[in-house]
């Protein structure tokens, strides 16, 4: 596995920018860790058929998932003003509010296994 820092700026769509990393390296991998802040959160809540949505300044407390050329699947959990915590499987409209500092880890490409292993979970 190697590692790849990556920053999202302000405005972008954090689930799509993730998407778009994968595809521009084509590579599979892991969220290893995250720190950054929301302005607009689109999940979806164990149990709910609807999507839920969140506006205002929301803190992100982690991202966890796998990361693929093909697909994403990521849960979210993020805190308001309150340090309320709440979460979710993450959804295309999830806005980044001023920056996401996001540190990925990519499998080795000669490590064809875990590779198709991510690929097959999707």
């Amino acid at each position: 596995m190697n590692t790849h820092s990556v920053k999202i700026n302000s405005n972008n769509d954090l689930l799509l920018s993730l998407l778009n990393i994968a595809k521009e390296k084509n590579r599979s991998g892991y969220i290893l860790g995250i720190v950054g802040n929301l302005s607009k959160i689109v999940i979806q809540c164990p149990g709910k058929i609807d999507q839920s949505i969140f506006l205002g300044k929301y803190e992100i407390i982690t991202l966890n998932g796998t990361i693929s050329p093909s697909k994403c699947h990521l849960h979210l959990s993020f805190s308001n003003s309150n340090c309320e915590v709440l979460g979710g499987h993450l959804e295309k409209g999830t806005i980044v509010l001023k920056q996401a500092d996001v540190l990925l880890g990519f499998i080795d490409d000669n490590n064809l296994e875990s590779s198709q292993l991510i690929k097959n979970t999707f």
